[in-house]
C-alpha cells in the first residue's frame, strides 16, 4: 500500500485535540510518587502544594520518581509535547481503496508508532481483544488489557503464550510480572474455552476491572477479571450453552455467544451492554423475534449478585445476524455498533441514540457523500471500533490491519473529513482498538502479531493531579490557542472593513 498525491485543499479538519505523553499508574509510598511515563515528553514536571514547577527527566519513557515534603503533600504531575506527525495530522497524501480495507480513497493521517515491535511483550500469536483503563481514580490506569484465544509461539520476535489475559503498562512494561503466562480461571474459577473465540474482546470498567466477550460456542458468556488479574468470575448466568448451529437458543436464556461487551459502573450499580450473536427475544422473553440475532442487549444489574440471571432489555436489531460486531458506547450515551462487511452493501458503522434509536449510518452517508444511491460503504472490513472519551474522533481497525479515524460533532461522525493510518503491508486480520486516557490508540492484529499503539500527534499537555483524596486527569490548552483564535478573527474583521 503506497501513499498518492493528494491536495489539503479539500480538508477542513479541527485542530488536533489529543495528546501522546501522560503519566499513569501513580503510586503514593511514604514520601516517594513513583509514576509511569508512556512515552518521551518534551517537557515533564511536578509541582508540590500548587508551587512552582520543577523539571523531572522525560526523555524516555518508563518509571518516575520525585519526593513529597510531607504525607500531606498535594501534587500535579504535567508532561507536554508536540510532534507533526500523528493519526490526527493529514499527511498530505492519499491511501488508494483495498479489498479488505475502506472501498474509497482516503486522506492519508500520519503513523507515529509509540509502542516498539521488537518489545516481545508486544507479540501475541492469537490476539484478539484490547481494553486499557483510562479512569485516573483505578488502581490500574494507563494499564493495557490484552486477550490471547491460543496456546502457541511467536515467528520474528519469540514468545511462547497461553489462552487468557494479559497486562501491560502505559510504557509497555509488564504490568504484574506475569511475563509470558496467561492468566484465565482456576479450577474452581471461571475458565475460557478451547477456541479462537474465547477470551473474545475485552473493555476496562471505570472500577478498573476487565469484562470479557466470550465468542465460543461451548460457553459463551461475558466474564469478569480483578485489575491484577488474579481471579476472574461469571457476570452473566450461563444457563445453556447453545452449541454450534442450534438457533434460536432456548427459551430463558439469557446471553449466548458474545462479540463485544461494554460495562458502566455508577452509584446505582453496574449496567452491561452486550452484542449477542445467538440471543434473539424469543429466547429471552418467550415472545418476539427468533431471528434478530446480533442484537443490542442491555442487563440492568445494579447492586445484584453476579453471575446475574435476570432478563435484559432489547435496545436495537440493526446489525446483520452472522457479522463479526463490536460496540463502544459514548459519554453522552451514544452506541456505536460496528460490522465486517466485506461487500460494503450494509453499514460498517451505525449510531444510536441513548434510546436505541438510529441517528446514523455509514452506508447511507457514503451514498450521500459519493452522490450514488447504490453506492457501496466506505467503511466497509470493520473489524472493531471505539471512541475518544471526548468523543471527537471515532478510530475503526479495518480487516487489513489498517486504522481508519472519522472526526466527530455532537457524536457523529464527519466521513467526508476521515484520515486512514497505513500501519504496513496489508495483512488480514486486525481485531480490536481503543482509545487511552489522552488519546492514543491502542489496537491489535492476529496478522500482524501485534499490540500497537499510535500517537494522535499535535502540541499537548496533560495533568495527572493529587488532591490528598483523589487523582484526577485533565488537558491543559494549548497557551496560544486562544491568542491564535483572536488573532483569525481579528484578521477576518480587518478584510471585512477594507471592502
Amino acid at each position: 500500500m503506497k501513499p498518492l498525491s493528494f491536495s489539503l485543499a479539500c480538508l477542513a479538519l479541527s485542530l488536533p485535540a489529543g495528546a501522546a505523553p501522560y503519566a499513569s499508574g501513580v503510586t503514593i509510598t511514604g514520601l516517594d510518587v513513583s509514576f509511569t511515563l508512556n512515552e518521551p515528553a518534551d517537557s515533564l514536571l511536578y509541582s508540590i502544594n500548587g508551587g512552582a514547577f520543577q523539571s523531572l527527566d522525560g526523555s524516555s519513557k518508563g518509571s518516575k520518581l520525585f519526593s513529597l515534603g510531607a504525607p500531606t503533600d498535594t501534587f500535579t504531575i504535567r508532561a507536554s509535547k508536540s510532534d507533526s506527525v500523528g493519526y490526527t495530522i493529514p499527511t498530505g497524501s492519499t491511501i488508494a481503496s483495498a479489498t479488505s480495507g475502506l472501498s474509497q480513497p482516503t486522506a492519508e493521517g500520519g503513523f507515529r508508532l509509540i509502542s516498539d515491535d521488537s518489545n516481545s511483550l508486544v507479540r501475541f500469536n492469537s490476539v484478539r481483544g484490547v481494553a486499557v483503563v483510562t479512569n485516573p481514580a483505578a488502581p490500574n490506569f494507563g494499564n493495557a488489557y490484552i486477550s490471547n484465544t491460543a496456546a502457541g509461539t511467536t515467528t520474528g520476535v519469540v514468545r511462547t503464550l497461553g489462552d487468557g489475559l494479559y497486562a501491560l503498562k502505559a510504557d509497555q512494561s509488564d504490568a504484574f510480572g506475569y511475563g509470558n503466562t496467561a492468566k484465565a480461571g482456576t479450577s474452581n474459577q471461571l475458565t475460557f474455552a478451547n477456541s479462537a473465540s474465547s477470551p473474545f474482546r475485552i473493555t476496562a470498567a471505570s472500577t478498573g476491572e476487565i469484562y470479557i466477550a466470550d465468542f465460543s460456542d461451548a460457553n459463551g458468556q461475558v466474564a469478569k477479571a480483578s485489575s491484577d488479574l488474579s481471579s476472574f468470575s461469571s457476570v452473566l448466568h450461563n444457563t445453556v450453552t447453545t452449541g454450534s448451529g442450534t438457533f434460536p437458543v432456548p427459551t430463558g436464556q439469557n446471553h449466548g455467544s458474545t462479540t463485544a461487551v461494554h460495562a458502566l459502573v455508577t452509584s446505582s450499580g453496574l449496567t452491561v451492554y452486550t452484542l449477542d450473536e445467538d440471543l434473539t427475544t424469543f429466547a429471552a422473553t418467550g415472545a418476539g423475534s427468533t431471528t434478530n440475532r446480533n442484537t443490542l442487549w442491555r442487563y440492568d444489574i445494579g447492586n445484584s449478585s453476579t453471575p446475574y440471571s435476570g432478563s435484559a432489555t432489547p435496545l436495537a436489531s440493526v446489525l446483520i445476524p452472522a457479522a463479526t460486531s463490536d460496540l463502544d458506547v459514548g459519554s453522552d450515551g451514544k452506541f456505536y455498533l460496528m460490522q465486517n462487511r466485506s461487500a460494503g452493501g450494509e453499514a460498517g458503522l451505525t449510531v444510536l441514540g441513548s434510546d436505541g434509536i438510529s441517528l446514523w449510518d455509514s452506508l447511507t452517508a457514503s451514498r450521500t457523500l459519493l452522490g450514488n444511491p447504490a453506492g457501496t460503504d466506505i467503511l466497509r472490513n470493520v473489524q472493531g471500533g471505539a471512541v475518544s472519551l471526548d468523543q471527537k474522533w471515532i478510530a475503526l481497525v479495518l480487516n487489513n490491519s489498517d486504522v481508519a479515524v472519522v472526526p466527530m460533532t455532537n457524536g457523529v461522525p464527519d466521513l467526508a473529513n476521515r484520515l486512514l493510518v497505513n500501519t504496513g503491508t496489508d495483512i488480514n486480520s486486525g481485531r480490536d482498538i481503543t482509545f487511552d486516557a489522552a488519546g492514543n490508540i491502542h489496537y491489535v492484529s492476529s496478522g500482524q502479531a501485534l499490540y500497537r499503539v499510535l500517537s494522535p500527534g499535535g502540541t499537548t499537555t496533560f495533568d495527572t493531579i493529587w488532591d490528598g483524596t483523589n487523582l484526577s486527569f485533565a488537558p491543559i490548552p494549548e497557551p496560544g490557542a486562544a491568542s491564535l483564535a483572536a488573532i483569525s478573527a481579528l484578521a477576518l474583521l480587518r478584510r471585512r472593513r477594507s471592502r
